[in-house]
């Protein structure tokens, strides 16, 4: 670094160990040359560095964090302060004695005599503070703005813009003492907001909010790695790429080192690139190339190292990257495969996942590309904008793809070349560019998958739209042959997430949204390399490809999610070997007769989601190659053909439709998949239908008519391992937990509920609970029971009671022993429950119920106990808790709208919530205490003097409980504090009653 000309200013500073400058005046530390220690000391503005804010006659430094400049007012005879003017803070000294701040109405900070000797107003210190903070900020963005004009960029609007503010609130200092604090919560706002300076180049507030969040970790000494995450040609190098940029002009680090890794990587290619980049030379073998990189590296000072496209974990320690924080040295990964970052020990709160752009910055960024020097997009005619809006949606948010297509489009005016491009894009045919440079960026991540099931599940995978229902996705591979199905249904969901998790970290799926349109594309392209195919998803038709397209060599077609209407009568496409044909998410309102006529080959159809569709065809008793028939959500749907001769059908869903009878079901021996939930209509012939089904894996016959299962329409199902079914009489439901439940041949998943129909839409909940994935939920669910008792299942896990106006506790109801089993019970609207439980286990029920650990009570109005004998106990520590009691496991308490309760944790009940992790109470009218100390009678001195033990509860929430007074009178000691999160109780004291065991 040169040294100043003058004497004079290189006096002003100190040359620290990592190679930054040091002011000896104000403390604050920069790195640049003489022009930047002249500016600083000068306090010229516009140059990117701030102002120093000491005297000039002051050579010792002050504390970097004292941003105001009357910090210690009181103590010096003279000090210095920076005066407020409209126009800017003034770059002068002022000297002050025994003197405050006021403001004239000229706008400016003047100095007046006061009586308080060296009294300085908070309010005016603070809005100098911001002042201060905000010119510094804004010398910062000049900097860089000069830096884009030097480059010959131009920048955001919304810099001027907040330039504009900052403007407009300056000149609003000193109007009046009643501005004071609303200008400084306008500034402290301005001052979060302060923008990116970024060129135009770069659309999207996504990227402004990665490039502040890159900033955070670059700037936080604890992040030594940071990683940049997402699918091909989102834009992790262009991250990155300006990041380095940045960081090199701003000068905040000795060296910035780019490796680019890619799939071939070796350690000592990885070395040798390395050290290229630093310039040195290694020798040896692997170990000491490794200790001579890292002992270069640890020499370079301040370093940050970017390493772009990595594609499987690289061990640092063997390549010789430090770990350890070497003076804030950083780390930067860039990669697609989410799991890399989790292998290299990457923070998650250090990672940035970049996604696809949204519609309206797609739009703009393929407008930018696309305009030449002279042009702007005003100037192009409404067609040709209309059809590139149609191209920036097409290419789905991904920056690479509409890059390409706006540099293949540029200065072209033909409407033809327009239209034909747009056309080629619709139908997923990627040719010339496109296909260099997005298709095989794409597919990269495809040949990166481990395994060929990965691929081909990919590759179906890009048949649907929707990629949000995991069940669905997984039986659609299971359908398609890509796993194999005669396994048990837990073994087939295990791979199938597993699958789908590698997808998903290979940024080639989501299920939190639809498949992105280029990935897409580039699973077609690959497959119809092996077969024929039309695959146009999410394309908006309204009518099915023109009958040419449907040729005798077509083997699948997939029009799920556009806006098809109708088929034309008489249309039969002659396509012999068509295997898959989807046409679900439409609006077909009837299919032709002999439209499936010439498709004997047909081994899946899906027409899902056809709301609109009131019967079938009878050709369809034809297709005697279907092994799926899926008819979920066909709300009008009220007629379905025969289905007896389909006898390879291994998967049937005929779901939320209006069809009353199915014909030959009984026949279709093969099914190991039968959903017919939400047919309200739909009567099934007891003792004869189901019992043939002895293959059946998954039954469900959730919200179907409530006409009661028997015990020997299941009796012989012995493979099923999902079941849901409901029944609308307290006998029926007895009989069957007693014959089935209890026989040792029950479902490794179940739902069982007892309803009237009137009360079904209350049992969604407890459907929405369960799945056929291996989690192993047995649920029973009973509503407004007018009989009882009821039976238990001796292997139930959840117990839900909602809307019942009569069980004044669950002891009275349910007679039986509880199931050791039991883990969860939740009770809803049950207006006369006076306590949930009778005792401490002294009853049948209570007697085993030993394994909870979920207690959820909501709107229990009558409620004022959790156990009925509770009341009688007085003594709150010394009670002996027996290993088992009812709740000695449990974790996990809820209570909402119980308006009667008024202490909610007993004397009695408190020994026994030893394990209790979480609590949550919310809208309790009544109550005054969350745990008592004592026994109601108890003197309030031995109360306040009771030491309680909570060990494990981490979580408190306290919601809306407008005559709570006190968590506890007492102490609780718990081994940490738990989380508090209290709203809406205006008389609980401030005392907190928490205190962490010293053991």
């Amino acid at each position: 670094m040169g040294r100043p000309k003058e004497e004079h200013y290189w006096n002003q500073v100190t040359k620290e160990a990592d190679g930054t400058w040091k002011c000896n005046r104000c403390g604050r530390q920069f790195s640049g040359g003489a022009s930047r220690i002249k500016a600083h000391v000068d306090r010229i503005p516009g140059k990117g560095i701030s102002a120093c804010s000491a005297s000039p006659h002051d050579n010792h430094p002050q504390p970097q964090e004292t941003a105001n400049p009357m910090e210690g007012a009181a103590e010096h005879e003279d000090h210095e302060m920076v005066d407020a003017f409209p126009g800017g803070l003034m770059q002068h000294p002022v000297n002050v004695n025994t003197e405050h701040i006021n403001y004239l109405p000229g706008g400016s900070a003047a100095v007046v005599e006061s009586n308080n000797v060296g009294f300085v107003s908070d309010e005016i210190k603070k809005l100098l503070e911001l002042l201060h903070d905000l010119s510094l900020e804004e010398n910062d963005i000049k900097g860089e703005l000069e830096w884009l004009k030097s480059q010959g960029k131009q920048s955001k609007t919304q810099v001027d813009d907040w330039l504009n503010e900052l403007q407009q609130l300056r000149n609003k200092v000193g109007a009046s003492h009643n501005l004071i604090q609303p200008l400084i919560l306008q500034m402290s706002e301005l001052k979060k907001e302060k923008p990116v300076v970024l060129s135009n180049e770069f659309v999207g507030e996504d990227f402004e909010e990665n490039v502040k969040k890159m900033w955070e970790l670059v700037g936080d000494e604890k992040a030594l790695m940071i990683g940049i995450h997402g699918m091909g040609g989102v834009g992790k190098t262009c991250l990155a790429t300006h990041i380095e940029t940045q960081i090199i002009r701003k000068g905040t680090f000795n060296h910035v080192i780019w490796v680019t890794v890619s799939r071939d990587y070796t350690i000592s290619k990885l070395q040798e690139d390395i050290a290229e980049a630093i310039g040195v030379k290694l020798g040896g073998n692997e170990r000491r190339r490794a200790a001579h990189l890292s002992s270069a590296l640890s020499e370079k000072g301040k370093w940050v190292l970017i390493l772009d496209d990595v594609w499987k974990f690289i061990d640092l320690e063997k390549v010789g990257i430090p770990r350890c924080r070497i003076n804030g040295s950083k780390l930067i990964i860039t990669t697609r495969l989410e799991h890399v970052l989790r292998q290299m020990d990457c923070p998650t709160r250090n990672v940035i996942a970049m996604r696809p752009l949204s519609q309206s910055a797609a739009l703009e960024l393929f407008l930018a590309r696309l305009v030449e020097d002279h042009k702007t997009p005003a100037t192009f005619p409404p067609n040709i904008l209309e059809i590139a809006g149609n191209i920036a949606w097409e290419c789905d948010g991904l920056p690479l793809a509409i890059s390409v297509m706006a540099r293949t489009m540029k200065g072209v005016d033909s409407i033809h070349q327009w239209r034909h491009a747009l056309n080629k894009l619709e139908k997923g045919e990627m040719g010339g560019e496109m296909e260099e440079e997005v298709f095989q960026v794409l597919k990269l991540s495809y040949d990166n998958l481990r395994h060929k099931s990965m691929q081909y599940s990919f590759l179906h995978c890009a048949l649907y739209s929707d990629c949000g229902n995991y069940d669905k996705i997984i039986m659609n591979l299971v359908d398609s042959g890509t796993i194999n199905g005669r396994r048990s249904l837990e073994e087939i969901f295990d791979e199938g997430g597993t699958i789908l998790d590698e997808l998903e970290d290979h940024s080639l799926f989501s299920h939190v949204s639809n498949m992105q349109n280029s990935v897409r594309n580039m699973a077609c392209h690959i497959l119809k390399e092996s077969q024929r195919l039309i695959v146009r998803c999410g394309k908006e038709l309204t009518g099915i490809p023109h009958l040419q397209e449907w040729t005798a060599d077509l083997e699948l077609v997939s029009l799920d999610e556009n806006e098809i209407k109708e088929i034309p009568a008489g249309v039969s496409p002659k396509c012999p070997m068509l295997s898959t044909l989807i046409l679900s998410n439409n609006y077909i309102s009837s299919i032709p007769e002999c439209f499936f006529t010439h498709m004997k080959s047909l081994a899946i159809l899906d027409l899902s989601k056809n709301r609109s569709l009131t019967s079938l065809p009878d050709s369809l008793s034809d297709l005697t190659c279907l092994v799926s028939l899926l008819l979920d959500e066909c709300y009008a749907l009220a007629k379905v053909p025969p289905l007896g001769r389909l006898q390879k059908l291994s998967r049937l869903v005929i779901s939320g439709t209006q069809v009353e009878i199915v014909l030959g079901l009984e026949m279709l021996t093969n099914l190991r998949w039968l959903d017919l939930s939400f047919n309200d209509k739909l009567r099934l012939e007891s003792g004869r239908v189901l019992r043939g089904l002895t293959n059946l894996q998954y039954l469900n016959l959730f919200k179907a008519a409530l006409l009661n299962v028997e015990i020997e329409d299941v009796q012989g199902l012995t493979t099923l391992e999902y079941f849901v079914v409901g029944f609308d009489d307290c006998k029926s439901y007895n009989n069957f937990v007693t014959g089935i439940c209890n026989t040792g041949s029950v479902p490794n998943s179940y739902l069982l509920y007892l309803a009237s129909i009137e009360d079904n839409y209350d049992i969604s909940e407890s459907y929405d609970d369960i799945g056929p994935s291996g989690d192993h939920q047995r649920i029973v669910r009973l509503l407004d029971c007018k009989e009882s008792p009821h039976l238990l299942p001796n292997d139930l896990t959840n117990l839900n009671i909602d809307n019942n106006g009569r069980w004044e506790s669950l002891c009275d109801a349910l007679s039986n022993n509880a199931p050791s089993s039991l883990k969860d019970i939740e009770i809803g609207t049950c207006t006369q429950m006076k306590s949930v439980l009778c005792s401490f286990g002294n009853c049948s029920f209570c007697s085993n119920l030993n394994n909870l650990q979920s207690l959820e009570l909501h709107g229990l109005d009558s409620l004022t106990v959790i156990c009925k004998e509770d009341v009688a106990i007085t003594d709150t520590t010394t009670q002996p808790v027996k290993p088992n009691a009812v709740f000695s496991q449990l974790r996990h308490l809820e209570i909402w709208n119980c308006d009667g309760i008024e202490t909610l944790v007993t004397a009695g009940l408190l020994p026994q919530l030893q394990n209790l992790q979480t609590l949550i109470v919310n809208s309790c009218e009544s109550l005054r205490e969350i745990f008592a100390a004592g026994s109601s009678g108890a003197d309030s001195g031995d109360a306040a003097s009771t030491v309680i033990t909570l060990p494990n509860l981490t979580s408190l929430e306290l919601y809306v409980l407008p005559m709570l007074e006190t968590v506890c009178k007492g102490i609780i000691i718990s081994e940490s504090l738990p989380k508090l999160e209290i709203k809406g109780c205006p008389k609980l004291e401030s005392r907190s009653p928490f205190q962490v065991s010293s053991s």
